[in-house]
């Protein structure tokens, strides 16, 4: 399977130097970015140097696209693999929010999109107990201001979190309004909501807390068949606070399950 990573920034980086530890299981045809420069200067230490790719040359010629990239660039991505019937495993959930219409049409074009899970976990139970009624979902997250301070609902609202002493809740609503609000930190939100019930049926908080050293994410979930709480702890990326480290590795997890012979979990 030729493989093509879309963004090479945290998220993009780590995917990449993961798959270029593995290249006799992994063929990564090369990468396409924004910045060029920033490729070739952040690739010479591997083990096999990435070509870059402009992004109708990346999804023509790879099977499998791996995007990465700002959610922004979401939709002409998705235009893109249609064009060539290139599978997706993306990110962006956000991104998939605001392009339903568009996504759902992926199987008149011959092609598939995979969400992965992200700095998320629990999504294979929320998926089992949409199948059931469900009562309730709702999602609270809790990062330290430096992973907030520069996102857009913030800087929008001129919201001030330097020199916290103690939590404060930013935003209260669902997961759909979320998403928009903070669509890169909040992917998770979104990939909750489409998980289980809805993203406009989720309901979500998001706080800054200085007594916070990681991005933590909790989901509270009521159902007739299940109820659960699941708490995640994630070590933030060092490029990006706002990203977990464990992005990066869903991704590759992503990857191998569409490869396996063997897929375990929903």
């Amino acid at each position: 399977m030729k493989i093509g990573i879309i963004g090479f920034g945290a998220i993009g980086f780590d995917v990449a130097k993961k798959l270029d530890n593995e290249l006799d299981q992994f063929n990564v045809i090369g990468v396409h970015s924004r910045t060029k420069n920033k490729i070739i200067k952040k690739t010479k230490s591997f083990n096999l140097p990435l070509n870059y790719l402009d992004l109708d040359e990346i999804c023509k010629i790879c099977d499998l696209v791996i995007d990465c990239a700002p959610k922004e660039a979401f939709r002409e991505i998705v235009q893109k693999c249609f064009s060539y019937k290139t599978k997706l495993i993306t990110v962006s959930g956000a991104g998939i929010l605001e392009n339903l219409q568009l996504v759902n049409k992926a199987r008149h074009h011959s092609t598939q999109i995979f969400l992965a899970s992200g700095a998320i976990i629990g999504l294979d139970g929320l998926s089992a107990i949409s199948e059931g009624d469900v009562n309730f979902v709702k999602m609270i997250t809790k990062k330290p201001p430096n992973a907030l301070i520069k996102s857009k609902f913030v800087l929008e609202n001129n919201i001030n979190l330097e020199n916290l002493n103690e939590p404060k809740l930013i935003f209260s609503g669902n997961a759909f309004e979320g998403a928009k609000a903070f669509p890169a930190n909040v992917n998770v939100a979104a990939a909750v909501g489409l998980a289980g019930v809805g993203a406009k049926k989720t309901q979500l908080e998001i706080w800054a807390d200085p007594n916070l050293s990681k991005n933590t994410h909790s989901i509270l979930a009521q159902s007739d068949s299940s109820n659960f709480k699941i708490e995640i702890e994630n070590i933030q990326s060092e490029e990006n606070p706002g990203t977990g480290k464990i992005t990066a590795l869903s991704v590759i997890a992503s990857l191998r399950g569409i490869m396996s012979s063997l897929k375990v979990g929903t």
